[in-house]
């Protein structure tokens, strides 16, 4: 019986040193997911570090419009002595708000979309659909960062260097600090867009559009 059982153990033996065929896709495929996974988190710290700094501000804007604004009636029709830097802050204000809350909109799924038809569309349309929303949104913030950092006049100045020669008349503040906002606001687009596509490139499928709770 020993004998016999010999020439299975021995092709038994060579069967399991017998070495494997060689297969990279699969394992290829699955490193460039992991390091697709590993950017997307990597960007997603520090946009969701960007989100608490930027609802922080706008929270903190929007209370100083409030308290401001309230002065300002109570000096002019109490006091009968208006504060002559609050209307501009107001505005300033104002105008930090609509570029950061832009990209909470966008990060919460809470601006207007028509997702009624969208959603009952079949998946393979559905799919690249965000793809090119995501596209859309990486192309406008690409173009606030560009068109008013670095894209040059006829006269070779960007909009922030020539802005950064005129004051505001009331609190005499720098305007380029005031439209700074515009560069902040389309680098932290840019990087919510990069998260959102790094996100559908790593398999999970970003809502374009956020849930509204029953009526």
């Amino acid at each position: 019986m020993a004998e016999a059982r010999k020439p299975d153990e021995a092709k038994g033996a060579a069967a399991f040193h017998r070495p494997s065929s060689p297969n990279p896709r699969p394992q290829q495929a699955s490193s460039g997911v992991k390091s697709t996974v590993w950017l997307a988190n990597s960007v997603g710290a520090v946009v969701r570090a960007a989100d608490r700094v930027s609802e922080a501000l706008v929270i903190l804007l929007f209370a100083a419009i409030v308290v401001i604004g309230g002065m300002q009636v109570l000096c002019r029709y109490v006091f009968n002595a208006s504060l002559s830097w609050s209307e501009e802050l107001q505005r300033y204000g104002l105008i930090w708000i609509v570029f950061l809350a832009l990209v909470i909109g966008y990060r919460r799924g809470a601006h207007i979309g028509m997702s009624l038809l969208l959603e009952r569309l079949p998946r393979a349309v559905q799919t690249p659909m965000g793809w090119f929303i995501d596209l859309l949104w990486l192309g406008l913030g690409g173009a606030m960062v560009f068109f008013s950092a670095f894209y040059r006049s006829a006269a070779g100045i960007t909009f922030i260097k020539s802005v950064g020669r005129q004051s505001s008349a009331g609190m005499g503040l720098r305007m380029d600090i005031v439209y700074s906002c515009i560069v902040i606001g389309g680098t932290y687009l840019t990087l919510a867009a990069l998260h959102n596509l790094l996100r559908r490139a790593a398999g999970e499928t970003p809502r374009l559009v956020a849930d509204e709770p029953p009526c």
